[in-house]
């Protein structure tokens, strides 16, 4: 990490164009073969959502970072004050969140309820920006979190992608010309189900859950077979399955090839076993859909 620090960007260029490619892929293979968690029949309330996470407001200090990221979506979503969560975000020093942070499961369950949470917070506070400006909106410098002041991509595209170029459809990560909290805080190893998991106002993303720690990898799982499941089109005549966009964007995170893709559909149930159809993308609808949320019950 510390070469990032000193700017070494020429070579780190050169190097990071070079092994690009593998890198991106042994990633996406690294998340999509993980025997860890395992996928679950799950229900999802799609009338009214249940609280999941009920902390004692007055002790919030006293609860891990996870949780209280976790406490932070389940009353983003149910309307309620967040303005002590915003302050403890604000107000904690950069080195004990990352000492916090200590594992991937802990910084992946945070920075993806970070990104949800925030996202639906500015979205229900004031979508103006969002609708006028939308890049804009995503670029905006306007999470205080650990001393610094950051965007949704900086979240997005700088930690839980590792610093990815958002128009290299992740070929090209680099972390050098990024902010010190990207390169303090970006995950090890990019989980191509981060892209079933965030939402970011629109129709056609996945729905706002509630990421806890001890079942993250659960919830990913069920979370991508769910999305998924609802998303693909899969025509046996035409030998075609229509995917969402998503997996075109962010390409190499899902290992690049339609084999790759194939394989994750076919994993989370979205695809038969032993068809190879062509690989297409569905349109993306941006259309503003707020209140996208879900609860699993298990």
């Amino acid at each position: 990490m510390k070469l990032f620090e000193k700017r070494v960007w020429p070579i780190t260029l050169i190097l990071f164009v070079a092994a690009t490619g593998i890198a991106a892929a042994y990633s996406c293979t690294s998340a999509a073969s993980d025997k860890n968690y395992e996928t679950t029949t799950v229900s999802l309330d799609t009338t009214a959502v249940e609280r999941t996470i009920i902390l004692d407001q007055s002790k919030l200090d006293e609860v891990s970072f996870t949780r209280l990221s976790s406490n932070f979506v389940d009353r983003v979503i149910h309307d309620l004050p967040v303005d002590k969560h915003l302050e403890i975000l604000k107000n904690v020093d950069a080195d004990v969140l990352d000492d916090a942070l200590d594992t991937s499961r802990k910084r992946l369950t945070f920075w993806i309820n970070m990104y949800n949470g925030f996202t639906q917070y500015f979205l229900k506070t004031d979508p103006s920006l969002y609708k006028s400006n939308r890049s804009k909106f995503f670029g905006k410098d306007q999470i205080s979190i650990a001393g610094y002041t950051v965007s949704m991509e900086d979240i997005e595209h700088g930690v839980l992608r590792k610093g990815a170029v958002i128009w290299s459809k992740g070929y090209l990560r680099i972390r050098t010309f990024r902010k010190n909290f990207v390169q303090k805080y970006f995950v090890d190893t990019v989980d191509y189900r981060i892209h079933f998991a965030l939402n970011c106002g629109a129709k056609s993303c996945p729905p706002v859950v509630a990421y806890q720690e001890d079942i993250v990898g659960k919830q990913l799982n069920d979370v991508s077979r769910y999305y998924l499941n609802k998303e693909v089109e899969y025509n046996k005549e035409e030998n075609v399955v229509r995917v969402p966009v998503l997996m075109n964007w962010f390409s190499a995170d899902f290992g690049g090839s339609d084999k790759e893709k194939r394989g994750i559909l076919r994993e989370h149930g979205a695809l038969p076993e032993g068809v190879k159809p062509k690989v297409k993308y569905l349109n993306y609808d941006w259309t503003v859909d707020i209140e996208n949320y879900k609860a699993f019950t298990y």
